[in-house]
């Protein structure tokens, strides 16, 4: 039986564009075992691929503090040289994800041919093409995977996530007495401030929307930090709602988004979530490129602020153009549109 260490330890979106790949995996080795080593943040999304056997924790936040260092590190080895493997695949590129890999018990060692630091490359005995630059993520990913399993790359790409009973059990009883049948689900949060549209601005158009349709309902949701934003939005908005945002893990916030109608957001990792689902979406795009990692989905569509200075990949910006730029009414429509309405 082969065995396989699929290495994508972060962040959510990189997770998740990761999930094809590894399906393809399987398809073209069903018998085999298929660890992943991923941050501990994370884990509760990888364990939704199907194919994926173990999980193995990658403690990125204890091994940089030298009094956590010497057990943090023991355990990872430990993880990772328990088995022998077949191969291990590096999909995340990073200098420190290839000395991971090249830690474990094997002998094929593979990364991508165009890594994201400098130096990762010496550390491969394999490098896998992902093609051209300018290319999206996903497809990157399942080219590399094709690549080492030599096959062509397949045109046509699909998620797989499993379901998860328990969590959406939690999360009725989080909406119970709360939400009608229709729910759209509304991120206002991102981890770059320049990827995030005031929530004011997400309350404007959530107002219009539901001013034509008071069949709706509106759930918030976000990691714990973004709680302040979540409140802000609740304030403004003039419709049933609920703050979510502190009540729920990855699994919870996975099945919120497999429930609802559709899902407003900016480039964020529940973006991601429901493009691997299918739910449909509407999200805002400012500094980066929808091309590179926007939503992964024909059910989705993407509102690009039409200023100079889109696509910066700055993580700051005195003017902030891109929050500006996209009225509410647009959203409101590509809303009603992404809906059929």
């Amino acid at each position: 039986m082969k065995r396989f260490l699929i290495v994508k330890p972060s962040s959510l979106g990189d997770v998740i564009h990761a999930f094809p790949a590894v399906s393809l995996l399987a398809e073209r080795e069903p018998d085999a075992v298929i660890d992943w080593l991923v941050v501990p943040a994370f884990a509760p999304m990888v364990a939704y691929h199907p194919a994926v056997d173990n999980i193995i924790l990658f403690r990125r936040k204890e091994l940089g503090q030298a009094a956590k260092f010497p057990k943090a590190f023991a355990e990872l080895l430990s993880g990772i040289r328990r088995n022998r493997y077949d191969a291990v695949i590096d999909l995340q590129g990073l200098l420190r994800s290839a000395v991971i890999s090249r830690l474990a018990r094997t002998r094929v060692v593979a990364g991508p041919l165009h890594s994201r630091e400098w130096g990762a490359r010496i550390f491969y005995r394999h490098t896998l093409n992902p093609g051209e630059t300018e290319r999206h993520a996903v497809r990157k990913n399942v080219a590399m995977m094709a690549e080492f399993l030599g096959i062509p790359e397949p045109e046509n790409i699909s998620f797989e996530l499993k379901r998860n009973p328990v969590a959406a059990q939690r999360v009725a009883t989080l909406l119970r007495g709360f939400a009608k049948e229709k729910i759209i689900a509304v991120s206002p949060g991102a981890r770059w401030v320049t990827k995030e549209w005031p929530p004011e601005f997400f309350a404007e158009a959530l107002n219009l929307f539901y001013r034509d349709h008071h069949d709706y309902s509106f759930v918030i949701l976000g990691s714990p930090s973004e709680k302040p934003l979540g409140e802000r939005l609740r304030r403004a908005l003039k419709a049933p709602s609920l703050n979510l945002i502190g009540l729920t893990g990855i699994a919870e916030l996975v099945e919120a988004i497999r429930r609802s109608r559709l899902l407003l957001c900016n480039d964020s990792g529940p973006m991601h979530i429901a493009a691997a689902l299918g739910t449909p979406l509407t999200a805002l795009f400012g500094p980066t490129d929808p091309v590179l990692t926007g939503p992964f989905s024909d059910r989705a569509e993407v509102l690009t602020a039409p200023v100079d200075c889109v696509k910066c990949f700055k993580r700051e910006c005195a003017g902030s153009g891109c929050h500006t730029a996209i009225s509410a009414d647009a959203v409101k429509k590509s809303m009603e549109k992404m809906l059929g309405l």
